[in-house]
């Protein structure tokens, strides 16, 4: 049950590792954390509390737009590693022209996506404090 797993997070791994690295080292040579420096903070304070939490921020974004491709990728795991799941239930009703799954399974499949859609504005509203819902 691990190889489907690394299969799918294998892939993402390495552009998140590279997308967060390109993140903090865009972020260390902005003027808060000059102005942090200057104050006398930590190196260790910095990099926790105010260039980790500005690197989230593109990342958040990021992972949910690539959440509707990791469904994709169950997919393609799950007929590969021939696994029971959504993934296989939706080929093989594209495969046998089953309308009704194939329906079902593509709400159900809007409805996740739509639903992470909605955790990651609310995270980044969290991640991001100029972020709020206009009253």
């Amino acid at each position: 049950m691990i190889l489907p797993w690394i299969t799918l997070a294998f892939a993402y791994a390495a552009l998140y590792t590279r997308f967060v690295r390109n993140s903090v080292i865009e972020t260390l040579s902005e003027d808060f954390i000059r102005t942090a420096r200057a104050k006398g903070l930590s190196e260790k304070v910095i990099l926790r509390k105010h260039t980790l939490r500005a690197a989230l921020a593109p990342l958040t974004t990021m992972a949910g737009l690539d959440f509707a491709g990791l469904l994709g990728g169950a997919i393609l795991t799950e007929a590969v590693f021939n696994l029971p799941g959504l993934g296989r239930l939706s080929l093989g009703a594209v495969i046998d022209f089953d309308l009704p799954i194939i329906v079902a399974t593509t709400i159900l499949a809007a409805s996740i996506v739509i639903t992470m859609n909605l955790v990651v504005d609310v995270l980044y509203a969290f991640i991001d404090p100029r972020v709020r819902v206009a009253a």
